[in-house]
């Protein structure tokens, strides 16, 4: 019989776990920027290959090989495996979608995932969200409906391919709540790595172009951020619940808005702007509002007894 999941810990709003947060998610942004690179001169199948090669490589270098078994044995496997499928699926929906949407306009629209995450946790883990809460969520799915326009002339279907992606994350968000509380960091990231190197590896004969020199530097840089920002936001998420860690996610926004101008040359239209300031008030609102405990009624406390 497997044993019960443990409830989760409080809240923890500190210094350290603020760091790993911001540092997470900013290096997310920074590896999506080189796979972006790799996906205009190769494609989204060997761009994700590379990603996960590298990725798996410095995990392996930085575990020792008397550790391998134990990370693979220690911890809830079929937990530990699915969860490593939802950021792989993510992953390589922003990849492939990154041939047609700017990174920025695409990185707003992964950001629903926070706030679906906060829904989730409700529904799945039993966290508390509060009206202001789903106010949050309501003005994240408001923001990219917005950005998306699925009822004007300039709807493109390739939205829809970052939306797919936020959901995905945000099931990821809250299974690696889950999953954390039952097994180390190590062994989750494993487990990520184990799951993306195999699925990236099975369509690569049908896709395969030899990476140039330039490209395999970009590998690099894509799966050192993969491989940091996933070992922090484990680390993030096995001190904080998930409601509490979504508003610092916006540091990505903004790292991958800056780096699709500097790099790409790309500039958010009016419409993303607008919706990405809806997003961003959602996770404002989340916050600065939708932890707070709801205040005692006034009956409460009339009928309190007294001394």
């Amino acid at each position: 019989m497997s044993q019960p999941l443990p409830k989760a810990p409080q809240s923890d709003g500190g210094l350290a776990t603020l760091a790993l947060a911001l540092t997470a998610f900013s290096l997310f942004a920074i590896g999506d920027a080189a796979s972006k690179l790799i996906v205009i001169e190769s494609n989204a199948v060997v761009a994700m290959w590379g990603r996960s090669v590298v990725f798996a490589a410095l995990f392996l270098f930085i575990l020792r090989p008397g550790e391998w078994r134990t990370a693979l044995t220690h911890g809830p496997v079929k937990l530990l495996l699915l969860r490593s499928i939802f950021p792989f699926l993510a992953g390589s929906c922003v990849i492939f979608a990154m041939a047609y949407v700017p990174l920025a306009q695409l990185t707003t629209i992964l950001f629903i995932s926070p706030l679906l995450s906060m829904a989730l946790g409700k529904l799945l883990l039993g966290e508390t969200v509060n009206r202001w809460g789903w106010l949050a969520v309501l003005s994240g799915f408001l923001g990219v409906l917005t950005i998306m326009r699925p009822f004007g002339g300039d709807f493109s279907w390739t939205l829809l391919i970052p939306a797919l992606a936020g959901l995905l994350a945000a099931f990821g968000q809250v299974m690696t709540r889950i999953v954390a509380q039952r097994a180390a960091p190590r062994t989750v990231l494993f487990y990520t790595m184990l799951v993306a190197l195999v699925l990236s590896s099975l369509p690569l004969p049908f896709f395969w172009q030899a990476p140039t020199g330039e490209q395999w530097l970009l590998f690099g840089l894509s799966g050192i951020c993969q491989a940091a920002g996933q070992f922090a936001m484990i680390a993030a998420y096995a001190r904080a619940t998930a409601s509490r860690l979504a508003p610092y996610s916006y540091a990505q926004l903004l790292t991958a808005t800056l780096l699709g101008f500097a790099i790409f040359g790309e500039v958010p239209d009016i419409f993303t702007v607008v919706g990405a300031a809806l997003i961003v008030a959602g996770g404002l609102i989340s916050l600065h509002l939708a932890g707070r405990r709801p205040k005692p009624h006034a009956e409460t406390e009339r009928d309190a007894p007294t001394d």
